[in-house]
């Protein structure tokens, strides 16, 4: 299990930085390894680093979520997603789930989310208005909206998240599923005040912390199905029809 991909020149994320992923054996730095707690399987343990540890790293270490707060989060049903719902959830947050099913929608309800969103029958920027009202810049509408957008499909979905943030939000990201460089929107930053904050990977310490969450049952590792390594290819098509909710693990 990787313990800090962030620091790319004594290790980095195995399958994407070094090579070794989808493979029967792989070699790594002593210093990367994390021990599993005893009740936890390899597979619940395969899920936490990659998606669990970014989605730690920007909600808590970056992001600062905290209770009290509102927070929507685009691509709820994804392996980052359904980490990003438990954690707001266990932090204090009233979670609003954006998914594109209503199957996934009724799993994220049972994982917590208080508000779930179907982007495929409702634009989400309306269905937050609808909720929380539309933000505006001073006066009782200064308190409209949400505190926190978590968005790491980037894409279309981009400059609508600016718009459902209230005055001094802030829009988290650790990715572009959905493209990279998306038209942009610099007045509602501005006149907002609004604060983007990336954030890349995740650091040892959050890898032990999710692993202690899930020994005690705070927190669970979705993992939607289990493949032998001989299938990756199918599970890797199931990712990109999006037919997955949490994460698929792959298993030599």
């Amino acid at each position: 299990m990787l313990g800090d991909p962030i620091n790319r020149v004594e290790g980095g994320l195995t399958g994407e930085t070094v090579h070794g992923g989808l493979a029967e054996y792989c070699r790594l730095k002593t210093h990367q390894l994390v021990v599993i707690p005893d009740g936890i399987g390899f597979e619940a343990a395969a899920a936490l680093p990659c998606a669990y540890g970014t989605a730690r790293r920007m909600m808590f270490t970056k992001g600062r979520v905290s209770a009290g707060e509102k927070v929507l989060i685009l691509g709820a049903s994804g392996g980052v997603g359904v980490c990003c719902v438990q954690l707001a959830k266990l932090a204090g947050a009233t979670v609003i789930a954006a998914t594109g099913s209503q199957e996934k929608a009724a799993r994220l309800r049972a994982l917590g989310a208080d508000h779930v969103i179907n982007y495929a029958e409702q634009d989400f920027v309306q269905a937050v208005y609808g909720l929380y009202g539309k933000p505006a810049r001073r006066g009782a509408g200064s308190e409209n909206g949400v505190d926190v957008v978590v968005n790491y499909t980037g894409g279309d979905t981009w400059t609508r998240s600016l718009r459902v943030l209230r005055v001094g939000g802030r829009l988290l990201t650790c990715g572009a599923t959905a493209g990279y460089d998306p038209p942009e929107d610099i007045r509602f930053i501005w006149t907002f005040e609004l604060q983007i904050l990336g954030s890349n990977g995740w650091g040892r310490e959050d890898i032990t912390a999710l692993l202690d969450m899930v020994q005690s049952g705070r927190l669970e590792a979705v993992v939607d199905a289990i493949y032998p390594l001989e299938r990756a290819a199918e599970a890797l098509a199931r990712l990109e029809n999006r037919d997955v909710f949490g994460k698929l693990v792959i298993v030599p």
